[in-house]
């Protein structure tokens, strides 16, 4: 089985995968259901700065998403699943009903950033930090865990929390 290593050296090396997120540092993937949901990735599209380095990237990027797939593909929510829906930078972005979709954490580890993520600052080396903890205890300091909001209440907090009432995305 490939190892997270060579992963990390291609993505490391070859940026051209950043291409595909269509706002900023996000990505989204539409799957025709009934709920109307569109999952997004992230990736740090900044490097070597990082993504919380400007207080008002991530929202901009958000707000961006929200207007390309409710005119796209009529969503009404966005959801992801991610180690950094237990990161406390993260969860301060998103309104009170992020947190009460939050699912419970997930501890049987995966082979994908969801999980391994954590451990890539945004310079693109390995977090020294992170590895360390995960030596000491044997386990990850964030697991993943899915999320989803509505749209309207991400754009609305957004708005009330980061920016002014004449701003256009």
């Amino acid at each position: 089985r490939p190892s997270i290593d060579a992963r990390c050296e291609r993505d490391f090396s070859d940026r051209r995968h950043l291409e595909a997120y269509q706002c900023g540092s996000l990505r989204y993937e539409y799957h025709d259901t009934p709920r109307k949901e569109v999952f997004f990735h992230i990736a740090n599209r900044i490097s070597p700065k990082s993504i919380f380095d400007d207080p008002i990237y991530l929202p901009c990027c958000f707000m961006i998403l929200m207007e390309h797939v409710e005119a796209m593909c009529q969503a009404e929510y966005i959801t992801t699943f991610t180690w950094l829906n237990s990161y406390p930078r993260w969860l301060s972005l998103f309104p009170r009903e992020w947190d009460d979709n939050m699912s419970e954490p997930s501890t049987d580890v995966e082979w994908h950033y969801g999980y391994w993520g954590q451990f890539i600052t945004a310079r693109g080396t390995f977090n020294e930090k992170l590895g360390e903890f995960t030596r000491q205890h044997g386990r990850l300091k964030f697991y993943p865990r899915g999320s989803k909001c509505s749209i309207a209440v991400m754009r609305r907090h957004l708005a009330d929390k980061y920016f002014t009432a004449d701003m256009k995305f």
